[in-house]
């Protein structure tokens, strides 16, 4: 891993060169925010164009970007299941209540098949994967060191692309992988509770394979996991970044931060708390840190440094959201992303965050690799919106005005 305690060699940024914050409390606002960020422009003019856009889980998708096989659904099937049996004519009157019931548990039941099969899927197809580039615990710290040797190495060859050893899907699938450890719980828990299963699941939705989760469960761990944004540093020093290295973060705010993002079980939280192995929280929190970069990475060069069209699936753009905390408590993701104005609304927050964090780097057209915009492994700028409140639907209309 770049070290982090080198890293204090970058503990003074220039502020004068980063990007500023993006205002979106009017149109005018904004418009004077689209002058001055490149990034934001591109990506503007790439989703108004369709060259990104978002598609339901049955529409045709991004395949190297996607891996909609390891994460939920983002609509509970209840209304379509209950439509579907009001316009059965043979299923009789006096039957379709209960008929309604015992067919979206059966749903609900083939989902959970599904899940399993498919966490044990990616699992073994990742596996193969790591077989042939290295160990799942430093595939995004390597693979972070290679992007960033490949662009320094590019600019005395400005033709030249960055080529990683993996697609975006196949990063995500090894990031997800841990899942097929919860097969062995849930699979018992499964074949015990069978039609009950689903409210076991939402009271504990922990214990669910990421996939397996309804939206009701997804929604009840996202209020988890907000938590925690309190901890993060620009929400205790201000808007401006400041370089903070993760050596710097208390360690209860570090164990807060790592168990919302899953990066660390309650168990290892509770042993290192023990033993005060702070040094271990911090390099996990860094690696957490690279994994967004290197997330944002793919996608931002696929809409700009590609021809094709890069489409992202409803529940890739529920995930992307949940993991860079770019959402209120309350806020239902997967309602959001079902509605066309709520879409609107994530996909906009998500490049507005893009904007931001990476004005005047290579992947955005200008000329500095991540770590030299911001320092390396800062976590001052970890899940920062990129403006000063979250947009939401009053605040749509600033950014999609049109002249």
């Amino acid at each position: 891993m770049i070290s982090i305690r080198c890293a204090r060699r970058y503990s003074s940024l220039d502020n004068s060169k980063l990007s500023s914050i993006i205002a979106v409390n009017s149109v005018q606002s904004f418009q004077q925010s689209l002058s001055s960020n490149l990034a934001l422009t591109k990506l503007a003019n790439a989703y108004q164009n369709g060259k990104f856009a978002i598609e339901d889980g049955e529409g045709k998708v991004s395949d190297g970007l996607n891996s909609t096989r390891t994460l939920p659904l983002v609509r509970f099937p209840k209304k379509q299941v209950f439509e579907e049996v009001l316009n059965d004519p043979k299923v009789g009157n006096w039957r379709k209540p209960a008929t309604k019931w015992i067919r979206l548990g059966k749903r609900l039941l083939r989902m959970y098949v599904n899940g399993i099969k498919n966490t044990w899927q990616a699992y073994f197809d990742s596996r193969r994967l790591l077989q042939r580039i290295g160990p799942s615990e430093s595939m995004v710290v390597s693979t972070y060191r290679d992007l960033e040797f490949q662009q320094i190495q590019n600019r005395s060859n400005p033709g030249d692309t960055v080529r990683l050893a993996l697609s975006r899907k196949e990063f995500q699938e090894i990031h997800r992988r841990r899942e097929f450890w919860k097969l062995p719980s849930f699979f018992v828990l499964f074949l015990v509770f069978e039609e009950t299963l689903p409210v076991i699941c939402y009271l504990v939705p922990s214990l669910v394979p990421w996939n397996c989760l309804t939206p009701g469960a997804y929604k009840k761990l996202s209020e988890r996991m907000i938590a925690s944004q309190e901890q993060l540093p620009y929400r205790k020093l201000g808007p401006a970044v400041r370089y903070t290295t993760p050596f710097a973060l208390e360690s209860s705010s570090t164990i807060d931060l790592l168990k919302s993002f899953k990066m660390l079980p309650r168990a290892k939280a509770v042993l290192c708390e023990w033993s005060g192995n702070k040094s271990s929280l911090c390099e996990l929190l860094a690696k957490f840190h690279q994994y967004l970069v290197l997330d944002d990475w793919f996608l931002l060069q696929s809409i700009l440094n590609t021809e094709d069209k890069t489409i992202l699936s409803e529940s890739e753009l529920v995930n992307a959201i949940l993991e860079r905390q770019l959402y209120r408590s309350g806020e239902d993701l997967n309602e959001l992303v079902s509605t066309e104005s709520g879409q609107k609304v994530l996909v906009w927050r998500l490049i507005i965050y893009w904007s931001f964090r990476f004005q005047n780097t290579i992947v955005t057209g200008g000329t500095k690799t991540f770590s030299e915009l911001w320092g390396v492994n800062n976590v001052g700028i970890l899940n920062h919106p990129g403006s000063q409140k979250l947009l939401d639907e009053s605040s749509l209309p600033y950014v999609t005005h049109k002249d």
